[in-house]
């Protein structure tokens, strides 16, 4: 497999560690001694100083700076650590290397001990999968009160155990359905194999590009899920009816607490999420392996 859609030769790469991981000051210095042994420069954001990595044979940036510098990217951490960096990455159209070091990792492409595959990206043996990511807006009183892109979904979901929500489901302006749940998850193909998985939603192979809108324990007798083309706009209207709070969630970073009259907007966002690979590995060999091993 062949791709010639990076600069060559390459001369810079960055590193962006999981700063909340026990051991990865060890783990930079290893993955930078690999890089520098291919004749790149190593590159690290300012967030990495946490780890009291010395700088010596390093080159540290502000954030911003570093991606745009940046070759491609090596993530050290879990599929996690990538959810987070993506919406950072894709603006600078930046390939990542997910290097895994946490649990089940559907995205990384290797684990710490092969990190030394990264040479074939230096040969220019692999590929870049392109995954498309969500535009999540929510529009209060005319104005954008928030907004985020995810890699894998947008979840609406009520704030409390004990209350039902109730959420008002349109595509492109015209109504879908009323879902009387704990919520709605509306994930990208990436996304399918997450929670969308564990709430009963459909596996969909990233080239599909389709977004998928799965209930989240939904009244009896409603869809389970539906699959949306990839151009559509989805609008997910609020109903407050018996106190609950309802939040808004992107790749489970801290929700934002939604109010009466609140619109949020989903659709395919401008920008991609760009993975490295250096394995011949089908996106179905890798889903059932990674489901073994979750529930092992």
């Amino acid at each position: 497999m062949r791709n010639n859609d990076l600069q060559t030769p390459i001369k810079k790469v960055m590193i962006w560690p999981n700063t909340g991981k026990k051991g990865m000051a060890f783990a930079v210095r290893q993955t930078a001694d690999v890089i520098r042994g291919f004749g790149a420069e190593v590159l690290l954001s300012e967030h990495a100083l946490e780890l009291g990595i010395p700088q010596e044979g390093l080159k540290v940036y502000p954030q911003q700076k570093a991606m745009s510098e940046a070759d491609f990217i090596i993530v050290l951490g879990g599929d996690g650590t990538i959810l987070a960096m993506a919406p950072v990455a894709a603006p600078y159209q930046v390939p990542l290397l997910g290097v895994n070091l946490g649990h089940v990792g559907f995205m990384s492409e290797m684990e710490f001990p092969e990190l030394r595959l990264v040479e074939r990206i230096f040969t220019g043996d692999y590929t870049i999968d392109e995954r498309m990511m969500l535009d999540v807006a929510v529009v209060r009183g005319g104005e954008i009160a928030f907004r985020s892109m995810s890699l894998n979904e947008a979840i609406i979901k009520t704030g409390s155990i004990f209350h039902i929500s109730k959420l008002e489901i349109l595509c492109d302006n015209e109504p879908v359905n009323v879902l009387h749940g704990d919520g709605a998850i509306i994930a990208t193909p990436t996304g399918s194999t997450a929670y969308s998985l564990s709430a009963g939603g459909p596996v969909i192979e990233p080239s599909a590009e389709n977004i998928s809108m799965v209930p989240i324990c939904p009244r009896a007798g409603q869809a389970k899920s539906y699959i949306f083309a990839p151009y559509r706009e989805i609008c997910v209207v609020p109903q407050f009816f018996n106190g609950a709070p309802i939040f808004v969630s992107c790749d489970g970073r801290q929700g934002f607490k939604l109010e009466d009259g609140d619109k949020i907007y989903i659709s395919r966002a401008p920008f991609r999420t760009r993975l490295l690979r250096v394995k011949d590995n089908s996106f179905y060999s890798v889903l059932n392996e990674k489901l073994t091993v979750g529930h092992s």
